[in-house]
């Protein structure tokens, strides 16, 4: 009874975490309408302004005339499957998760300044949003592990070239937060904001171009979202339960080359680095994210094919220590009712299988664009995360995958 306690109460605290996107908590572009057809692909060269407002503000200056306006959303379906053998819950059990069905909104707006005299500088604005969960609530004998976050994203940035080769940008973020955990009578949703910056640069080559941008990490602190149990103990008013959840930061550098069938195929290649280790609160559960995005885009007139890969190492800690570990910098809890519980390796374990496994790797997108009026374009894509199965801390299995499908509109006027 004790065990179930425990695994209830942490489920409490930790759920919110979970996201059904491809890269550990983050899209990183491939959410967005043409550029999801190349995985997200575009640190060096993109292929629409939303990329350059939400990837590398350096890559505003590839749009320096005039205006573009974008506008789209992504539905992303993910799907996690868990079995477990009842040696935490005290109970076995096996289930799918409800929260699915996800749209990813997409508004940008980049706006050449050479009108008013300052040829080199481009600017950016932009909304969109990332976002998902897990919930177990109708397994019984899981406990009911459930939860969500939605993080809207509002971005202003600026491009500036430097040279006929060289262009520097930097990016600001706000990102406001939506929080909600169950299984307490006292919790509720919370919301609170942070900021982040993106600082960046491209070299221009002609027919490649070099691109490498850093991105700081996004804290966020959800006050007082739920109760600990009865406890005044922890970080919070009396009995209720402050965090600190950070994105991490990311280091990305990437490659665009056109000079294959007369310029008509543009190929992108991006490596981003993510350091989930030195993210507080993710830390204690998730280890460093690599990831590896390949697209293409070949034109022919009006219409433009896309294709796109991407790999990422599952972010999920390994081996984690059978003792007390904590997450969150909490190595004990209020139990409900009252007293006290240890934060153990297997529970962690635990709440990797059912709130955190993002584990899908490998994602295979595909795209369309057309260039309907001169100054009107349309977008879409698909995209599948290939369905990968883990034992996780050796009690829970667990089967993800996920889909998207996203539209777009953009016009341009010169």
């Amino acid at each position: 009874m004790r065990t179930k306690i425990l695994i209830a109460a942490l489920t409490v605290l930790f759920v919110p975490v979970a996201q059904a996107t491809t890269y550990g908590t983050d899209v990183n572009n491939s959410a967005l309408p043409a550029t999801g057809g190349m995985a997200g692909a575009s640190v060096a060269r993109t292929i629409e302004g939303a990329a350059a407002v939400f990837g590398n503000p350096a890559t505003l200056t590839q749009y320096n005339e005039g205006t573009t306006f974008s506008f789209g959303a992504t539905f992303l379906d993910p799907e996690i499957k868990a079995k477990h053998d009842g040696s935490i819950t005290g109970t076995p059990w096996s289930g799918t998760s409800n929260a699915d069905k996800y749209l990813i909104p997409t508004i940008a707006v980049t706006q050449s300044m050479a009108g008013l005299g300052f040829e080199n500088l481009v600017l950016g604005l932009g909304l969109t949003a990332t976002g998902a969960g897990s919930d177990f609530r109708d397994v019984e004998g899981s406990l009911g592990p459930n939860g969500e976050v939605i993080i809207f994203l509002a971005n202003v940035g600026a491009g500036y070239k430097l040279t006929d080769n060289l262009s520097i940008g930097a990016t600001a973020t706000i990102g406001n937060g939506y929080a909600q955990a169950s299984l307490n009578s006292d919790s509720s949703s919370a919301h609170n904001f942070g900021f982040r910056g993106t600082f960046g640069a491209t070299y221009d080559m002609g027919q490649t171009t070099l691109g490498a941008y850093y991105r700081s990490p996004l804290k966020i602190n959800y006050e007082d979202y739920i109760s600990n149990g009865g406890v005044p103990i922890g970080p919070g008013k009396g009995t209720f339960w402050s965090d600190h959840w950070q994105q991490p930061q990311e280091f990305a550098v990437g490659i665009a080359n056109n000079s294959l069938i007369n310029g008509n195929l543009q190929i992108n290649a991006d490596i981003i680095h993510k350091d989930y280790s030195g993210a507080d609160f993710y830390k204690d559960f998730y280890r460093d994210q690599t990831v590896f995005a390949l697209g293409a885009q070949l034109t022919t007139g009006k219409a433009k094919w896309r294709l796109g890969y991407s790999h990422a190492r599952d972010p999920l800690k390994r081996n984690l220590n059978p003792g007390l570990i904590g997450i969150g910098n909490n190595f004990t809890i209020g139990a409900p009712g009252g007293g006290q519980i240890p934060v153990t390796g297997a529970v962690v374990e635990y709440f990797q299988a059912t709130n955190a496994a993002a584990i899908w790797e490998d994602s295979v997108s595909a795209g369309l664009g057309y260039q309907l009026l001169p100054n009107l374009a349309v977008d879409a894509h698909a995209a599948f995360a290939l369905k990968e199965d883990q034992n996780i801390g050796g009690h829970t299995k667990v089967e993800a995958s996920a889909w998207q499908a996203g539209f777009g509109i953009t016009w341009t006027f010169k």
